[in-house]
């Protein structure tokens, strides 16, 4: 969700407390626009990730909640792109309907959180989705942190 997070994958570089720089997308320029959604669903975090350390954080619509996000509209190379510099675990396309006629997608593991042993994510990669939350969705810091904790508090 965050817009430095995601210029990392689009410009090349790494993120702030990440310990992996990606490449960059073969069209570098910014989304044409960006908007807060909620999706029914909610986020686990399992698996070692190799820009944070930690779990990686994985988005399972079939689990009891909801999750902010954020949609960017990026090109279909751009989301190939981004898609690319993740690890293979990321393997199954979501598809999440439309909005005023544009293809709203993600990716996610096809494994849920039932199949997989939860790991606690690194505080920088926390940090990253908290600051994700705070620009899209205008969240205070206290209703970030509840959410985080939240997510993490099910790992146990």
């Amino acid at each position: 969700m965050c817009a430095d997070r995601l210029a990392c994958y689009l410009e090349g570089g790494c993120p702030p407390g990440g310990l992996l720089s990606h490449p960059g997308a073969r069209d570098r320029s910014a989304p044409q626009a960006s908007m807060p959604l909620t999706l029914p669903g909610t986020v686990f975090f399992a698996g070692e990730s190799q820009t944070w350390g930690g779990g990686r954080a994985y988005y399972d619509p079939t689990l009891d909640g909801r999750t902010p996000a954020r949609a960017y509209l990026l090109t279909s190379q751009q989301f190939d792109d981004v898609h690319a510099q993740e690890p293979p675990v990321y393997d199954k396309l979501l598809d999440l309907g439309t909005h005023d006629g544009v293809p709203l997608l993600t990716f996610t593991s096809s494994v849920g959180r039932s199949a997989v042993v939860c790991t606690e994510p690194a505080p920088a990669y926390l940090d990253t989705i908290a600051r994700g939350i705070a620009e899209a969705h205008g969240w205070t810091a206290e209703q970030i942190a509840v959410h985080l904790q939240t997510l993490v508090a099910s790992i146990t």
